[in-house]
Order: structure tokens, then C-alpha cells, then sequence
């Protein structure tokens, strides 16, 4: 199993009321990985897909003070579907784990219609399938965007 990792600096308007960062910003934090790695593989092998969110599920085990420097995002893909990908990422810091964002997203051609997954694009997210004997994490609260 390959991990897709990037790091993320901590804005101070990411911050709620009470000094840690808001939950809504590290769904963003893990919607923007996912983007990041749409792109690498652009990039890298020129595949270009379309992805539109259908759901997503967060769970948050800590707060994320917002004075910590930087996180560490890790994504994985839980499963790759004949149109859709579920990815899961952990967000992390010196301090421990602080959310695991599941996150199912829906693949579109570029007239907006649903499109299947490319057996090109279906090898380079398998590549980044989660080892099934691993537990995924407890999702524990849910949120639609």
C-alpha cells in the first residue's frame, strides 16, 4: 500500500473562537489533498479527471491547536468503484491524530455527466488502496457538503 503524504501550515484563520483549529477547516485541509493528488497524477501520467463530492464523513479524536506549526496529511483510497473513490485521510501532528476524513467522490467527463473510471486512472489509485486487515478508523460524526 503507497500513501499519498503532504504537509499543511496552520493559518490563524483557520482557527475557531476558542484557539484550535475548526472542524470545517481540516475537511478542507483533506479536500485540498485530494486535489493535490488529482494533480500529481495530471502531472505525472496525464490523467485528468473530473471529481465532484458526494459525501463525507469526519471524525475528530483531538484538537488541533492553532499556534502547531504545520499537519501532516496522509491519504489513502479505501476503494476504487467503477465511477467513484472513497479516500480516507488522517490528519496528524507532533501532537497525535486529530481527524480521519472519509471522503467519496464521484467521477464526471468534462461535459458534467458521470463517467466510469479509466483502467489507466483505476491503476494509479490502486495504487494507493488501504490494506483491508488494517482498520480504517472510526468515523465519528458526519457531515454533507
Amino acid at each position: 500500500m503507497e500513501s499519498f503524504t503532504t504537509r499543511r501550515h496552520i493559518r490563524m484563520s483557520d482557527a475557531d473562537i476558542y484557539g484550535n483549529v475548526h472542524n470545517l477547516s481540516m475537511i478542507r485541509y483533506a479536500e485540498d489533498t485530494a486535489v493535490e493528488l488529482a494533480r500529481k497524477l495530471q502531472h505525472e501520467h496525464g490523467i485528468e479527471s473530473y471529481w465532484g463530492i458526494a459525501d463525507i464523513q469526519a471524525g475528530f479524536t483531538m484538537p488541533l491547536p492553532w499556534t502547531t506549526s504545520e499537519v501532516e496529511l496522509s491519504l489513502h483510497a479505501e476503494k476504487v468503484g467503477r465511477a467513484s473513490l472513497t479516500l480516507l485521510t488522517r490528519i496528524t501532528s507532533e501532537h497525535g491524530t486529530h481527524a480521519t476524513v472519509k471522503t467519496r467522490v464521484i467521477r464526471f467527463d468534462s461535459t458534467g455527466n458521470r463517467a466510469a473510471i479509466t483502467p489507466e486512472e483505476r491503476a494509479q489509485y490502486s495504487r494507493y488502496l488501504a490494506d483491508s486487515s488494517q482498520p480504517a478508523g472510526r468515523v465519528l460524526a458526519r457531515s454533507r457538503a
